[in-house]
């Protein structure tokens, strides 16, 4: 990523932990103004943007509910107002709740659905006319694995994943030349939602990976920082998978 993006502001929901926290510090790393969203855990929120400014950088927590519109619109003119127009959008915020058909309920599926879906497509909508009335700007939306291919016991999540992934497609489509719009679909990262997880799942996971190994949220940084970048200026409508190649794509 080149040094022109110092002075830059990105927006980061779900800013305060696991993929979001790493992809704030590694923007925050080189010069960017870093807005860390977060919705609940605000001394998390705090603690990355102390270590934003520990190393040099810059940046402040921004609360709100990422599927509540009200909420967005606000959240985006107070970093506007404090920050700067976003430069960058990437969207890491949310959640996963285990929802086989044997025990499927619509309340699982609507909350599931609101918070991964209508929490991409709400602040996408929100930073995306100044991007264009600026003539530029880059967005990421993070997306996982599970949109891509057979998540039985997670039928809810799979969804709502591979509806971020149609997402992504139709916004660069409708946002470009200026606008790029990506997604990553990440495999299966270290952070605190694979705490609870079985050994013995982990380590198949790791086996069906090319890399014998686990993901860290750094795999994930790494990745969103070239697509935000000029370097992937030629790149648009993509979701890159970043899973030690447990899913190929032809």
């Amino acid at each position: 990523m080149n040094e022109t993006i110092s002075g830059s502001v990105a927006l980061v929901t779900g800013g305060s932990r696991g993929i979001g926290r790493s992809i704030s510090l590694a923007l925050g790393s080189r010069g960017v103004k870093v807005a860390v969203n977060y919705i609940s855990d605000q001394s998390a929120a705090e603690k990355v943007v102390s270590e934003i400014r520990a190393a040099g950088g810059e940046g402040d927590v921004f609360r709100a509910d990422v599927a509540n519109e009200s909420d967005v619109a606000k959240m985006v003119s107070r970093v506007e107002s404090e920050l700067g127009p976003v430069d960058f959008l990437i969207t890491s915020a949310g959640i996963g709740e285990p929802t086989p058909h044997v025990d499927f309920d619509m309340e699982t599926f609507r909350k599931i659905m609101r918070v991964n879906v209508e929490g991409t497509v709400l602040p996408v909508m929100a930073v995306k006319d100044s991007m264009l009335s600026r003539g530029r700007g880059s967005i990421v939306c993070i997306s996982s694995i599970a949109g891509l291919r057979s998540r039985p016991g997670m039928i809810a999540y799979s969804t709502s994943k591979a509806a971020v992934i149609g997402f992504v497609r139709n916004m660069a489509g409708a946002l470009g030349p200026d606008v790029r719009v990506n997604g990553i679909a990440p495999g299966l990262i270290k952070t605190d939602m694979t705490l609870s997880m079985d050994a013995k799942v982990l380590a198949q996971m790791e086996d069906e990976a090319f890399v014998k190994r686990l993901g860290v949220p750094e795999d994930i940084s790494g990745a969103a920082l070239f697509l935000l970048s000029d370097d992937a200026g030629f790149i648009s409508g993509q979701t890159f998978v970043v899973d030690g190649g447990r899913v190929t794509l032809p």
